[in-house]
């Protein structure tokens, strides 16, 4: 079965409406020449198999709706990758596309790089963008996230929620649906104030369920530039459907200042998911309906949208936790929760 099939049967399953298959990519004003973009696809780690099937997808995307030509960088010759991202060579660009790099990409002046992007230029991460110089932590501020491993591996089919359905980077996808791919979780460094995040994985509807929020595709300013990053992308399947074409076309047209979107960061939305996350992994270890207290929660979090936040530091607590040792806390949670 098609993937794009299950997408459009999901959306019925919920009564959620998508954008057609169909749809025209974003178009370029008549009056507005394309971008220029780097996209770089080097590895200094593992290297992903769908790069090569990313590569011409991505110049097929930027020629067909008219947003953008990509320049690719695929040496990983330090001398050349230097040269490539001399601030003089940067200036050429209106922005970056890390396609799927891994490990400690040598370039020159870090410091430099992410100043061109806050000085109004576009940065846009594909899957393993965040597993990328995991030893900077300007780097990893700038990206949103870094690596920390990938429980829901390349062959898992797992849930996912659009935290906003009507948001235009999104809004191809039903409000919930499933999607086969790998999917990243991220070290201590991920900071939600910083980040829009639009689409989490659905740990009630996953297979591998462990209590925490995993965002999935989020959207940030900085400076004054844009930051699109998706974790979609690690599959061939995926570079090939055109819903998530869709949704790459938007964000990179987004980030290169297309159209304007919200991007002001959600901490609450990302709470609230927190907590539907550990809900599902808890209630089950406590031998409760997790689906009970979920509604509870969510009639919690309506009422004071800022209630799950509130609740953040106990449940990161429960990550650093070995299973067997979650019990208390997760009794804490069902606690609050139950309290009037």
């Amino acid at each position: 079965m098609r993937l794009l099939f299950k997408l459009l049967l999901c959306a019925m399953v919920f009564g959620i409406g998508t954008a057609q298959a169909d749809e025209p990519a974003t178009k370029e004003a008549p009056d507005q020449p394309p971008s220029r973009l780097l996209v770089v696809t080097v590895t200094k780690g593992f290297r992903h198999g769908s790069i090569q099937t990313a590569e011409p997808v991505l110049e097929e995307l930027g020629r067909t709706s008219g947003l953008f030509h990509v320049d690719f960088l695929k040496s990983g010759d330090n001398e050349q990758f230097a040269k490539a991202f001399e601030l003089e060579s940067l200036a050429n660009f209106d922005g970056v596309i890390f396609a799927s790099t891994t490990g400690n990409l040598p370039i020159p002046d870090l410091p430099g790089f992410m100043e061109w992007i806050r000085g109004g230029k576009a940065f846009i991460g594909i899957h393993a963008a965040t597993d990328t110089l995991g030893g900077s932590d300007a780097y990893c501020e700038m990206v949103g996230g870094s690596f920390a491993g990938h429980p829901w591996g390349g062959g898992d089919e797992s849930g996912f929620v659009v935290q906003e359905p009507t948001h235009r980077l999104t809004a191809m996808f039903p409000q919930r649906f499933r999607w086969k791919d790998e999917i990243y979780q991220y070290d201590k460094r991920f900071q939600p104030e910083n980040l829009r995040v639009l689409i989490s994985l659905d740990m009630s509807a996953s297979n591998k369920r462990e209590p925490w929020h995993v965002p999935v595709s989020w959207i940030r300013d900085y400076g004054k530039g844009r930051v699109f990053y998706t974790n979609l992308g690690h599959n061939d399947a995926t570079w090939k459907d055109v819903v998530f074409q869709k949704h790459l076309t938007e964000g990179i047209a987004w980030a290169l200042g297309r159209f304007d979107a919200p991007s002001k960061a959600n901490p609450d939305t990302q709470a609230a998911e927190y907590l539907r996350s550990v809900l599902a992994v808890a209630a089950n270890a406590l031998g409760k309906n997790p689906d009970d207290y979920r509604v509870k929660a969510d009639a919690k979090i309506a009422a004071d949208p800022t209630w799950a936040t509130g609740l953040r530091p106990m449940l990161l607590e429960i990550r650093e936790m070995k299973p067997p040792a979650r019990a208390e806390t997760y009794t804490k949670l069902i606690d609050e929760i139950e309290k009037p």
